[in-house]
Formats: C-alpha cells, structure tokens, sequence
C-alpha cells in the first residue's frame, strides 16, 4: 500500500450548519477530496445542495474522479442522480448492500430511484482498496465494541424480508501521506472507535493526523459518548473534526475533553494535511 507526496485538501460542501460565505446547510453530508490534480467526491448530502455549494466555491464537481458513498442513507446519497447527470465519468464506488432498501422505523430513508441508476457506473467494493494514491476505502468494518454501535430504529430489506439494519454497506475514506493518516466517517454507524481500530491495524505505525465526519450521537444516552471518549484519550489524533450526526451538544461536550484538536466541520470549511 502506497502513499502520496504533498498537500490533501479536504472542502465540506455540505453540511447541517453553515457560516457565512452564503452558502447553505442541510441535515446531510458531502466532502470534497483532493490529492494533486485528482478529486474524490464522498457522499451526496440530501439533494443537489451540495453542487450549488460547489458552485459557489469555484468547485466543478465535473472533474471528480470517484464518488464514494458511506452508506445508503438518504441524507447521504440524496444528491446522487443530480451528480450523476452533472458528471458523465466518475465511478460510484460503494458496497453492493448500499442499494438495499432502507428505513427508520416505519420511513424509508435509503437510495432513491435504484432501479433507475446505470449499474454500468458503479464499482462495488468488499475488501480494502486503493483508488488513488494515498485514497483507501475500507468496505470491511468489523465491531471489536458493540457499546459503539448505532443500530437503533434502522431496518433494511433482504431479500424482501425486513431486519434490523447493521449497516454491512457502511465504509470509511481514509487518506494516507507518508505515516500520517486520516480517517473520514460519514455516519460511524458501525462506531468510529470500530472504524479506528480496522485502520489502525491496517497501518500500525501510523500517525493518527486527522479524524473527521459523524459520530451518530446526537441523540444518544451519555454512555455511547464514554465509550467514544475512552477511545480518543488513547488514540487522540491532531485533528479531530466532529459534524452532521454527532450534534452540536455532543460537539460542546467533546471540547471539554479535546479542547484544542477539537473543530466543528461546517459548510465552507476547508482542511489541508
């Protein structure tokens, strides 16, 4: 597994909160990642908000090279058939399961329209790959901890039967720059200190630079933010980006533990390791 030499730029085009700059936030997610001339796109947000905020920053999403989605949720992958007529070359790479149906509780809240996508365009994923130097998906998300799972109320279809969702669809981004590494998590369903742990035994020599993305704690009880915390006291990255589900209430209770590393990523922010 390889590399990449010089500046990883990371621009978040959509998120719940935004600040300035007149663009816009949604309950949704989408990041902008680019490694020298290549740009990789993950996740959608909820509709085409996440282009018209693009716009707005100089960005034309027609020179993405790869979509990536996390996981099949709609706040996720909502932006998807806008993307896909906005750009006629990426390939959408993801796990076959993300295209099940998916609900919470009674509302459905997967991928819209499957049965309309050309199939032809997307690269399914099952095991741990590098698309672009120093640009890894991590389709494979085993839980060491299952206090750090956010499975609650989540039902997907299987074969026409209805079970409770454990997000086998979920994956991670995860950047790498010489021993630094960074992790990019939409929703950690599965549970980020789960994600970390896969990462970190990918690349044990590691230097943790960069955690960002959602926890899935905004509405949990105090003890799935305890278990998080643990975690982080031991294995505490420079930089630690919290966003979307994680919730602004769980964000204030993090900064009295990371202070310093600790950063809301907003609409508009841009990062660079």
């Amino acid at each position: 597994m390889t590399g990449v030499n010089g500046d990883i730029q990371i621009t978040t085009l959509v998120e719940n909160v935004v600040y300035g700059k007149g663009l816009q936030g949604e309950h949704g997610l989408s990041l902008l990642v680019e490694v020298r001339d290549r740009k990789v796109l993950f996740d959608t947000g909820a509709s085409d908000l996440f282009i018209r905020n693009a716009r707005l920053m100089g960005i034309d999403l027609r020179e993405v090279d790869y979509l990536v989605l996390s996981h099949g949720h709609r706040d996720h992958t909502g932006g998807l058939h806008h993307f896909l007529r906005l750009n006629e070359r990426a390939a959408v790479v993801c796990k076959r399961e993300a295209l099940r149906p998916k609900f919470k509780d009674e509302r459905e809240n997967g991928l819209m329209h499957p049965d309309t996508l050309d199939i032809a365009r997307f690269r399914f994923v099952d095991d741990t790959e590098e698309l672009l130097p120093g640009v890894f998906v991590f389709p494979r998300l085993p839980i060491a901890d299952e206090e750090d799972t956010h499975f609650d109320r989540f039902y997907t279809l299987i074969d026409g039967e209805r079970h409770p969702d454990s997000f086998d669809d979920e994956l991670a981004l995860v950047l790498k720059c010489g021993r630094d590494v960074a992790v990019l998590s939409a929703c950690s369903h599965r549970g980020i200190t789960n994600i970390l742990r896969t990462v970190l035994d990918t690349f044990p020599n590691a230097n943790l630079r960069l955690v960002l993305g959602g926890f899935h704690i905004r509405t949990c009880g105090a003890g799935k933010n305890e278990v998080i915390a643990r975690y982080l006291a031991d294995h505490l990255p420079q930089r630690l980006g919290v966003c979307h589900c994680t919730g602004i209430d769980q964000y204030a209770l993090f900064h009295q533990i990371f202070a310093g590393r600790l950063f809301y990523n907003y609409t508009g922010w841009v990062e660079t390791f």
